[in-house]
């Protein structure tokens, strides 16, 4: 599970989960039975049901790390690490540009049936966001919260290459603040 809460899950799977699990574990389903020519008497419905809750588990991804690594270069951001002029008890608001984030995941399963070699399914997850009215708060080189005044995100999941859905959100407001409780670590210009 993300620590901060915001995961790739409703953007992934919507409101209608277990369409999304459906389409994800008929296509594990599909590549192993192909991979595995010749196995044993395999349940092949309670194997469908055992895949969809690995794949919640993979998809279960943590999309802070994606949103922040698009800032790691921001010549704003490592401003604020530096040590000389930015005290470690120094709290900073600093508000970012309007961004817009593409990252691609390629998270897998290896799934092995009895005692025969396991079968690895990829998967390939494409993220398009647009982050609005972005404010980070940073103490000691460390981003401890974020606030987003709006987000609109679309999402492609493929397995073995093969389009599996497309999901996009209409643009969310995003009340709040999102607190970090471990924090992310700001590059200080030095080591950038």
């Amino acid at each position: 599970m993300a620590d901060s809460g915001i995961t790739a899950l409703p953007l992934l799977f919507g409101d209608t989960p277990s369409t999304a699990i459906s389409a994800c574990a008929a296509a594990v389903t599909a590549a192993v039975r192909v991979g595995l020519t010749g196995a044993p008497n395999v349940d092949w419905s309670g194997f469908t049901v055992a895949i969809g809750e690995k794949i919640k588990e993979m998809f279960d991804i943590d999309l802070i790390p994606v949103i922040t690594g698009a800032w790691e270069d921001l010549r704003e951001l490592q401003e604020c690490a530096d040590p000389r002029t930015h005290p470690p008890d120094e709290s900073i608001s600093l508000p970012l540009i309007d961004h817009h984030i593409d990252s691609t995941l390629k998270p897998y399963l290896d799934v092995a049936i009895g005692g025969l070699p396991a079968i690895r399914v990829s998967f390939e997850i494409a993220f398009d966001i647009e982050l609005q009215g972005i404010t980070v708060e940073i103490q000691d080189a460390v981003i401890r919260a974020l606030r987003l005044g709006s987000c609109q995100a679309e999402a492609t999941v493929k397995c073995d290459g093969a389009v599996l859905f497309k999901r996009s959100t209409r643009k969310l407001e995003v009340p709040g603040e999102i607190i970090l409780p471990r924090g992310i670590p700001i590059r200080p210009p030095d080591s950038a």
